[in-house]
């Protein structure tokens, strides 16, 4: 008995210990402006874009909105993410089709 108190209190404490290392590391990353660092970068890099489409444009070059614009987006999708995004939109339909035709005899009941 004791052998088990002390196992839940051994991985009591290291859960403990984790989320206080994650919550410690969130916090030095605020409190050191990591985000606000970032932002302003992007800001900086669309300052610099706005600058030379303007100066394309009075030196009358053919502009196009791809040379100007840094596309940052990434696609994480893989086969697993897929799979939980298929079995999702079928349970949803699943869902939906069970709760129309439970409305609908459900008010078959009370309207004739």
């Amino acid at each position: 008995m004791d052998e088990i108190k002390t196992q839940e209190k051994n991985t009591l404490l290291k859960i403990t210990l984790f989320l206080f290392v994650i919550f410690l590391i969130l916090y030095i990353c605020k409190e050191t402006g990591f985000y606000e660092y970032k932002a302003h970068n992007k800001a900086n890099l669309t300052k610099e874009a706005l600058k030379k489409f303007e100066n394309d444009v009075n030196e009358g070059k053919n502009v196009s909105l791809k040379d100007y614009v840094i596309d940052e987006q990434v696609d994480y999708t893989n086969k697993v993410s897929n799979i939980g995004y298929n079995i999702g939109n079928t349970i949803e339909k699943f869902m939906n089709e069970g709760i129309k035709k439970t409305l609908k005899v459900i008010s078959a009941l009370f309207y004739e």
